[in-house]
Order: C-alpha cells, then structure tokens, then sequence
C-alpha cells in the first residue's frame, strides 16, 4: 500500500477527477451528484471506516470492484498503483478533521 505525501497527492487528484462528484470535494457525501441517487446517498469517506488504516484493503475493493446495492460503481480501468493512491488519500480525509 502507498501511502507517502507523493501518494496522497496523485490520489487528490484522482479524487477530485473521478470521486468528488458524488463524495464531495472534502469526501463527506455532499457530491453534486447526491441528490440523482436513486438507492443511497455517497460514503462520507472522512468517517470510520474509510479514515482507518485497517480498512485500506476494503476500500481498495470497493474502489476495484464497486459495491453492490448502492450507487458505488466500479473503477476496473484504475491501475492498482492509482486505487492505492486514491486510499492513501482517502485515509487522509479522516485526519484532517
């Protein structure tokens, strides 16, 4: 897992490019989008779980591989290298709260 200043850095940018539309620009579910989901509103990411070191891999996953049920679509075209930047950045949201 990547999780230098150069990691979270490219994973701000990725963010910002692909997930802040629905998870905010400070990732706490406000998205523009969040009002056209039909089944649940985006993850406030600056929360538990996603702020948690442990939950690195679950959120790798569901960045990979979407999650069923919510509007959570997955990003297979991501390299492994940019997933685990977007999750070293996505850990840093809950820090800087």
């Amino acid at each position: 897992m990547l999780s230098s200043g150069a990691a979270r850095r490219a994973g701000a940018r990725l963010f910002a490019e692909h997930c802040a539309i629905c998870h905010g620009v400070a990732g706490d579910g406000q998205g523009l989008r969040q009002n056209d989901m039909a089944r649940r509103q985006a993850a406030n990411l600056t929360l538990p779980p996603f702020s948690r070191r442990s939950h690195a891999g679950r959120t790798f996953l569901a960045i990979r591989n979407g999650i069923r049920g919510t509007a959570m679509a997955p990003w297979p075209s991501l390299s492994d290298r940019q997933t685990w930047e977007l999750v070293a950045y996505i850990e840093s949201l809950g820090r800087e709260r």
